[in-house]
């Protein structure tokens, strides 16, 4: 794959483009769910699915180090040939699109049920559709630099938090293993799920003008910072919180700030946190519009102005004329387990397993 000087990002400014990418709405439910499953043990459940990140990042490490001037589409097509390598093109493609369509839908849910309870859906919709058109169409150097920006906003979750350490119970995590193994292996895989994003490294690996070393240890730092995020979340919001109001709870780190004071003076934390929360969410949706738009310029040769149009438009229409309800949000959900398996870890095992029982391996980026 032949890429422009201007297009390459550096090992350091991907560590953003992942992060970004792994944090979205998903850490406003990720107690729930892990609660559900793995009760207040659901922390180790957390540690056990970012060893299962980390693992799948060596497995992209032994893949890409193979093939390292190509994306998954390009690599697709060198191994499956033209039609079925290009119906895993069109299936990549569309599995981003479908993550940013479930923020998207996340992102409705969730404002209008607690910052704009009385609006229509195409109003909240409308901001995300617009910068998504506005960031979705530049090269992913612009692109990251804008994630590098938006990535301090982060730290609005421990500004916040500094008044909830004064009502928390540590002794609600024990006894620790309070959830039998299963269970603790169940909720690990339901958090897997959620700490999706470290796979765009599949396409970003062309675009990163640094050495194979500090790539993937850009991206293994990028997915420790993401399970710190989401550990401390996590573990606040089950210090914070009964068991009879975790099972009630649908949005445990909202709540959490809902009933919080910043230092006596300021209240609604939670609608503040949100406002602020919102610039993660845009540029997480943003991240899977370029990682879509690669695969479609790759695909049809087309501008990625109108790739990105099409795809906004489509998400926009389908968001405000399909009800959207947490009935719909946990279909959505049980979609991206499945389809997560198969993308993140089937397809790369299965090329790599081919790669290497015919020693098949490509020459190194051209970068003009």
């Amino acid at each position: 794959m032949i890429i422009k000087q201007n297009e390459t990002i550096s090992s350091f400014q991907l560590f953003f483009y992942l992060v970004i990418s792994q944090l979205n709405v998903a850490i406003l439910t990720l107690p729930m769910h892990l609660y559900r499953v793995s009760a207040y043990d659901g922390w180790i459940s957390l540690l056990l699915s970012c060893l299962y990140s980390i693992c799948t990042v060596f497995l992209y490490s032994f893949l890409l180090k193979r093939f390292p001037n190509l994306t998954i589409f390009e690599i697709c097509s060198y191994f499956f040939g033209k039609w079925l390598g290009g119906i895993l093109k069109i299936s990549y493609i569309l599995y981003f699109i479908f993550i940013a369509y479930l923020i998207n839908q996340f992102y409705l849910f969730i404002f209008s049920k607690w910052v704009f309870p009385n609006s229509p859906s195409w109003s909240i919709l409308l901001l995300l559709f617009i910068i998504g058109i506005y960031l979705g169409k530049e090269n992913i150097r612009t692109t990251t630099r804008f994630f590098q920006l938006s990535f301090w906003t982060i730290l609005i979750i421990f500004i916040f938090s500094v008044e909830a350490f004064q009502q928390v119970e540590w002794k609600f995590l024990l006894p620790v293993t309070q959830a039998n193994f299963s269970q603790i292996v169940k909720g690990s895989y339901k958090s897997y799920v959620f700490l999706h994003g470290f796979e765009g490294l599949l396409v970003l690996y062309p675009f990163v003008n640094s050495a194979h070393r500090k790539t993937i240890k850009s991206t293994v730092f990028s997915t420790l910072f993401i399970t710190m995020i989401n550990l401390f979340t996590v573990v606040l919001c089950f210090i914070f919180f009964s068991k009879k109001e975790m099972r009630l709870i649908p949005e445990p780190t909202i709540y959490l700030f809902k009933t919080l004071t910043f230092f006596k003076e300021l209240e609604r934390l939670d609608l503040l946190f949100l406002s602020v929360w919102f610039v993660i969410i845009a540029s997480s949706y943003v991240s899977y519009l370029s990682l879509a738009n690669i695969g479609i310029s790759n695909l049809i040769r087309k501008n990625r102005i109108y790739s990105t149009l099409t795809i906004c438009f489509l998400i926009f229409l389908v968001g405000n004329f399909v009800p959207t309800s947490k009935g719909f949000i946990d279909i959505l959900l049980k979609i991206l387990s499945i389809s997560s398996f198969i993308f993140i870890v089937l397809i790369p095992l299965l090329i790599l397993c081919i790669s290497l029982l015919f020693k098949l391996k490509s020459k190194e980026v051209n970068v003009s």
